[in-house]
């Protein structure tokens, strides 16, 4: 049959090249991140293999290609063990994840390798149909109609567990940066939340076309659809996958191994004194810290007074809060003091996380401009920038959650009382 070229096709092609220049940026982009990158590349390249397995399809040039009808037909089971992957080593730097570890995840991408055999040594014509409209059909041997069937069962079952883990972890992550960051910008990672939805949005529609549309016509077009799915999340990861920087610098890695340490010897010991906590300690994740976490901590009230004096000092003497990258480790550094020390004095002393700490630290200067005459002419997002805030977004939010107001409200208050004066 003649190649048939139009405007969706070329769409097709485009995007699936895209994706595999996407992939190689991401690869060779950092060697320190490489191998975080290495799953976000691998999302990438399985679907742009279904993007052009769907091109070859649509343009009859699967026709001049005979040996690829059907080759894509393992490489989803990549993403869900991917996306897990990139988020775990994204955000949790130190549990185990050596390749070793890795590589054993992706055996079920090997396995449904194994599964696709059979359907690989059919004729053209029928594995030509599976792909046009995703059909099992129940006139085929039953190695291959089990093969296909288990294979699906797998992907649908592996996919779900990958995404939920991926949700967990980055749940636990939010609550965890509070106590890290000073800042939110490129560290709770929305865009990645934004990903996870998308790919739930797709996993409902698979499923609901496997379930509803096996035998209908729409099958064909629920097929369609998937593809530019595909060419969607292949543009959405590729460009912010290569603007998203590495989270924890070797500082930050060194004080969440601290805290995983602390943990699990808080653990051992509630362990040691009741048996009965084994059931629980799993639900235990690195979070904000609470004071239960260092009720057996080395360090007194009077240590804890101590640290909490010097970091008033330093904040009237050397306002490190305007540092709009300060990190927990880089004030720790400051005081002389552990960051799990200072940690716990932030908790029991202020009884708040490191993000509200410093951003009221910022929201208090931010007043101060606001009201200062000689500084009327400043706008809201220049007060914003040199109260450390990366975003005017994150300066609205963070003065109306303490002061209540919008800066512009606070501002007008205070200039209507000192006229009433």
């Amino acid at each position: 049959m003649p190649p048939i070229i139009n405007f969706n096709s070329l769409l097709l092609f485009l995007a699936a090249g895209q994706g595999v220049i996407f992939a190689i940026l991401l690869y060779f982009r950092s060697k320190k991140s490489r191998e975080i990158n290495i799953h976000l590349s691998i999302i990438l390249i399985a679907f742009s293999i279904e993007v052009f397995q769907k091109f070859l399809i649509d343009t009859n040039y699967i026709f001049q290609f005979p040996l690829l009808v059907g080759a894509n037909l393992p490489f989803d089971a990549c993403i869900g063990i991917a996306l897990y992957w990139y988020v775990r080593q994204l955000t949790h730097p130190e549990r185990n994840n050596h390749q070793q570890t890795v590589f054993k995840h992706y055996a079920i991408f090997f396995l449904c390798f194994t599964l696709s055999i059979p359907y690989w040594l059919m004729d053209f014509d029928a594995k030509l149909a599976l792909m046009e409209n995703g059909v099992i059909s129940t006139q085929w041997s039953n190695m291959v109609f089990y093969s296909l069937g288990a294979q699906t069962f797998i992907k649908i079952i592996s996919f779900s567990a990958y995404v939920f883990l991926s949700i967990k972890m980055l749940v636990a992550h939010k609550k965890r940066v509070k106590n890290v960051f000073s800042y939110r910008e490129r560290v709770t990672l929305i865009w990645l939340t934004n990903m996870l939805w998308l790919f739930l949005f797709g996993l409902v529609k698979g499923v609901l076309g496997l379930v509803f549309f096996q035998e209908s016509e729409d099958a064909t077009s629920m097929m369609g659809f998937m593809e530019y799915f595909s060419v969607v999340v292949i543009f959405y990861i590729g460009i912010m996958g290569m603007m998203q920087p590495r989270i924890y610098r070797r500082t930050e890695r060194s004080y969440i191994n601290e805290l995983k340490a602390n943990e699990i010897n808080n653990e051992s010991a509630s362990l040691s004194n009741n048996p009965k906590n084994i059931l629980t300690t799993e639900s235990k994740a690195v979070s904000t810290p609470s004071k239960n976490k260092y009720l057996k901590s080395a360090l007194s009230n009077d240590d804890m007074t101590r640290i909490a004096k010097k970091l008033d000092s330093l904040m009237l003497t050397t306002p490190m809060y305007l540092d709009a990258n300060l990190s927990m480790p880089q004030l720790a550094d400051a005081l002389s003091v552990s960051p799990n020390y200072l940690s716990q004095t932030l908790s029991f002393i202020y009884e708040m996380s490191f993000f509200d700490f410093i951003n009221i630290q910022r929201i208090d200067f931010a007043k101060k401009q606001l009201l200062d005459p000689a500084l009327s002419q400043k706008s809201v997002v220049e007060v914003a920038i040199d109260s450390a805030f990366n975003s005017r977004s994150a300066f609205y939010s963070a003065f109306k959650k303490h002061v209540g107001k919008t800066p512009l409200q606070y501002k007008k208050l205070h200039k209507n009382a000192l006229s009433a004066n």
